[in-house]
């Protein structure tokens, strides 16, 4: 996927209020009044956040319902599955004060899912490490064995010289 069709992707994505209040008093049954709610945004509206991986991991159905479970604890509400890629949750704004991050055992924000340990790169690496390194050992050795038989055979070939004389 280029980064075109990725920021076309996220372009299209369906917009979501942060603000949910229609101004009638019969959805404030929990004690509420509306002007107590309108004063404290932390008790109205979501967040929202897109949980990324490399590959395709959320193909998988055990990955996929490992990460919903992982959200879940930090109070994130699965929203979407974009793809085998891309996820999207919520949650209300009030639950940043109520749960802790130091009690988790990841990033609640975390936006990435998965390792950053590539094999393809590594193996890619690799690859091209032995075809650089290869052909110069034997390009190498080559080389050496061609200029000894060369030297030995043009030794060989000239009759002995005779030392001169002393004046």
């Amino acid at each position: 996927m280029t980064l075109e069709q990725n920021a076309e992707e996220e372009e299209m994505l369906t917009p979501y209020e942060a603000y949910e209040h229609n101004g009638t008093a019969d959805h404030h049954t929990d004690g509420f009044s509306q002007d107590q709610e309108l004063l404290d945004p932390r008790l109205i509206g979501w967040e929202f956040k897109i949980v990324r991986a490399k590959r395709n991991l959320f193909a998988d159905p055990a990955v996929f319902q490992f990460l919903c479970a992982e959200e879940a604890e930090a109070g994130w509400i699965l929203l979407e599955k974009l793809d085998d890629r891309r996820v999207r949750f919520k949650r209300p704004i009030a639950l940043r004060e109520i749960i802790k991050a130091e009690f988790l055992n990841y990033d609640p924000y975390r936006c990435s899912y998965g390792s950053s340990w590539q094999p393809s790169k590594w193996l890619s690496a690799i690859a091209l490490l032995i075809a650089v390194v290869v052909p110069a050992y034997l390009g190498y050795t080559f080389v050496a064995q061609s200029l000894a038989t060369t030297t030995t055979r043009s030794m060989q070939s000239f009759p002995p010289v005779a030392p001169l004389p002393k004046p």
